[in-house]
């Protein structure tokens, strides 16, 4: 059998292929690096949720001190980096009829943001002001309920691109 002379069409589709893939190539790098991060975003929105529903847990039904409850809220909290990028803020509100009052809001001393409740926040002026932002929550006259809210500053793997951190926010009502 004679052997065949290299045919050159396969060498120029073989360097058609490499020039096709390296053009194609920081495309799916993007793709990759987006679908990773998206679901960073996911993965720490559900740590901050599991946070609030278990602190709202212990905040009901416990006599362990708020600062205590947030300290060890924080430490089950990795990967998540609470005390550089986060906050936790225990409210206790009451109803006085058609409207509830905000009794007592403690934040966590060792989170390092800045971030209000969105209930609202008692003042000098206004110890007890009236809860905003409640939902659905309808309490009997004289009954109490703790809210935990957690705040979390999410830096994108994108972070050069995108200057502002991604906040995310859950709040529990027990």
């Amino acid at each position: 059998m004679k052997s065949r002379p290299p045919d050159n069409k396969s060498k120029s589709n073989s360097g058609q292929a490499c020039l096709e893939f390296a053009i194609i190539l920081p495309v799916l790098v993007l793709l990759v690096a987006g679908v990773v991060d998206f679901s960073c975003v996911i993965r720490a929105n559900s740590i901050i949720s599991s946070m609030s529903r278990e602190g709202a847990n212990l905040a009901s039904r416990s006599q362990v001190a708020p600062q205590d409850i947030m300290n060890a809220l924080a430490d089950t909290a990795q990967p998540l980096d609470m005390k550089n990028n986060g906050t936790i803020c225990i409210t206790l509100v009451q109803s006085t009829g058609s409207q509830a009052k905000i009794l007592s809001q403690t934040a966590w001393q060792n989170g390092s943001i800045a971030a209000s409740s969105q209930l609202g926040t008692p003042t000098a002026s206004n110890p007890n002001p009236t809860a905003q932002n409640l939902g659905a929550l309808t309490l009997t006259s004289g009954q109490t309920a703790n809210v935990i809210e957690v705040f979390y500053n999410y830096h994108s793997i994108f972070s050069s691109v995108v200057q502002t951190p991604y906040q995310l926010y859950s709040r529990t009502i027990f």
